[in-house]
């Protein structure tokens, strides 16, 4: 495995703040439909897990109504989930980078038509699987959110942890900024004056 993977340096629009809105709503969704659990009044984990998967697609998908570079994959199946940032797919699932389900291992009808997609726009061709990997502690909070980088046996070839919380960069550099300068112009000598530069002029030669 690559213990050195970085995403933008592989595919080039997979950047850190575009990483990081991802990781970021599916943190935030997890950690507060934890607060709505209550195994008192007959919640279970699979209840639980549906409420969380559920509520995670709809703010990626919300996400994708304000970011052009985030787009919903079409999936053939209802509850399978794809989403692509800048035509490039990923989904998600709960759970350890090192050992993803097995749905989870195999690219979908839909990333496989949207890797076509890719190829045609001009990207390099899509040979991996990309996954983000929500992890969690013993309480159900989201501890880590991971993006795993597997080939076509299912084998992990990258991971890399997602930076939280990066704010969208509004610093516009400092420039100076670009002046015309209007030509010089001078009064008109008066004729007195005109003859006496003339005449200096003509002394110096002398």
């Amino acid at each position: 495995m690559n213990d050195d993977f970085r995403p933008s340096k592989k595919y080039a629009p997979l950047t850190d703040e575009r990483l990081s809105v991802i990781a970021g709503a599916l943190r935030n969704v997890r950690n507060n439909t934890l607060l709505l659990y209550d195994p008192f009044a007959g919640d279970g984990e699979w209840s639980h897990g549906c409420r969380v998967y559920e509520r995670s697609c709809f703010a990626v998908r919300e996400l994708a109504k304000t970011n052009s570079w985030l787009t919903i994959v079409t999936e053939a199946e209802r509850l399978r989930f794809t989403f692509a940032i800048e035509g490039i797919p990923a989904r998600f699932y709960r759970g350890s980078p090192d050992d993803p389900p097995g749905n989870y291992l195999v690219s979908t009808f839909g990333e496989l038509h949207q890797q076509q997609l890719v190829l045609i726009e001009g990207f390099r061709p899509l040979d991996k699987i990309l996954r983000f990997a929500v992890e969690t502690d013993l309480a159900g909070r989201v501890a880590a959110v991971k993006l795993v980088e597997l080939d076509t046996t299912g084998t992990a070839t990258g991971i890399y942890q997602i930076p939280c919380d990066i704010q969208s960069s509004n610093v516009i550099p400092l420039e100076t900024r670009p002046f015309d300068i209007p030509p010089i112009q001078l009064p008109p000598l008066h004729p007195n004056e005109a003859r006496s530069d003339h005449e200096r002029e003509r002394k110096k030669k002398i």
